[in-house]
């Protein structure tokens, strides 16, 4: 990206890199308001200033990250949020800890944020965290430093990339109202402006189709319709290619309100069998029978080993232990053990529902894999809960 000249206009007062007083300095040619002694003060403040003086859209998020530790405010970009671990952290002291890491290294490392962006793309953002703060004393590190070396993971490049944000365009929107039977001289305003009324469940459906009909998408554990239309509890990715496979046939084969409705009433198993295409999978009916109303929290635990950007919902808290938790690393812990049952364990979903609702979590975990004995503490919950005789 080429630097900007100076705009031969003078005036005087101190250049914004060196600080020395001039009575004839020039401002940036992009955006007039920063003035410099020369052009060579104007390179050298060029890592800085081009994060005030480009367009929004231009910046990176670690730019934008950036911008956010010079001002001393936390950032609340979500795609910021999204690439620098504060979206996966679940505890508040998290965040600020991440913050502070980050202020050390732009605020008082004076590191390019350039560089920042590139080792984040390059997927070794933590390795670089290491390096920088490694080459400080170790009196002057913080306490953030010592925090980020217990909670590397949430600045680990994410296990799949979900691209779900490109492909929910005005393109998408135009193909789905188009394909459910929407006027084809609709714009997109008209289509928002039409589906604004929609119920919750309506829209969930509508979003459904628009992923369904991009060719060569597939649904992450982040996405919320991997648990909503039951891909959850499929045992393996063919399984899921199955699904969605069978998804694209039923939508081909009814109408956009009989698919809605169908969900409305948890009976789409019962539409996909009228249109020869049975669901088999016990777990999958579990889902989509409970589905769109509250499903077992035990969709929601694999929803959260298996993902990236998932934050612990109250019936995690609740139900397997996460409440017990004091802090990040054994947030991260118990979702590893979870994560390594369904995965490694192949478990039972609804087994383990079970042994969730009987107390008895720890006992049938160690039962599908090894599991350390601090986990008994924290696999305590609030079942069995008795019931009240009348």
């Amino acid at each position: 990206m080429r630097v900007p000249t100076l705009k031969a206009e003078e005036k005087e007062g101190k250049c914004d890199h060196c600080g020395r007083e001039s009575q004839s300095l020039n401002s940036c040619s992009d955006c007039r308001k920063a003035w410099y002694c020369s052009n060579q003060c104007l390179e050298g403040h060029w890592k800085v200033h081009r994060l005030y003086c480009l367009d929004h859209s231009e910046l990176t998020t670690a730019d934008r990250l950036a911008l956010a530790a010079l001002a001393g405010s936390p950032p609340r970009d979500p795609d910021v949020l999204k690439d620098f671990g504060f979206l996966r952290a679940q505890i508040p002291s998290s965040r600020t800890h991440l913050f502070d890491l980050f202020r050390g290294i732009f605020n008082q490392g004076g590191v390019d944020p350039r560089v920042i962006h590139q080792f984040r793309l390059d997927g070794t953002l933590v390795h670089c965290i290491q390096t920088f703060y490694d080459a400080v004393p170790e009196a002057n590190r913080g306490e953030c430093y010592s925090w980020f070396l217990r909670n590397q993971h949430l600045l680990m490049p994410p296990q799949f990339n979900d691209i779900s944000y490109e492909v929910l365009d005005d393109d998408a929107l135009q193909h789905a109202w188009w394909f459910i039977g929407g006027s084809a001289s609709d714009t997109t305003t008209e289509i928002k402006s039409r589906i604004q009324p929609w119920p919750e469940e309506k829209h969930r459906c509508f979003k459904f189709i628009q992923l369904l009909l991009r060719a060569g998408f597939r649904l992450s554990p982040d996405r919320p319709e991997w648990l909503q239309f039951g891909f959850c509890g499929c045992k393996s990715d063919a399984e899921e290619t199955r699904l969605w496979a069978a998804y694209l046939k039923l939508v081909r084969a009814v109408t956009f309100d009989q698919f809605y409705h169908a969900y409305n009433k948890s009976s789409l198993p019962t539409l996909f069998s009228a249109h020869g295409l049975p669901i088999t999978n016990p777990f999958v009916l579990d889902i989509l029978g409970d589905t769109p109303r509250r499903t077992k929290s035990v969709w929601s635990l694999k929803q959260f080993a298996l993902g990236y950007y998932q934050q612990l919902a109250a019936p995690l808290l609740a139900d397997y232990g996460f409440g017990n938790c004091g802090d990040e690393e054994t947030i991260y812990s118990l979702q590893q053990i979870y994560r390594k049952i369904f995965v490694e364990a192949n478990a039972n979903p609804l087994t383990l529902h079970e042994a969730c609702l009987q107390g008895k979590l720890f006992e049938h975990t160690k039962q599908l894999t090894r599991v350390d004995p601090k986990f008994v503490s924290l696999m305590k919950n609030i079942h069995p809960v008795e019931q009240s005789s009348t």
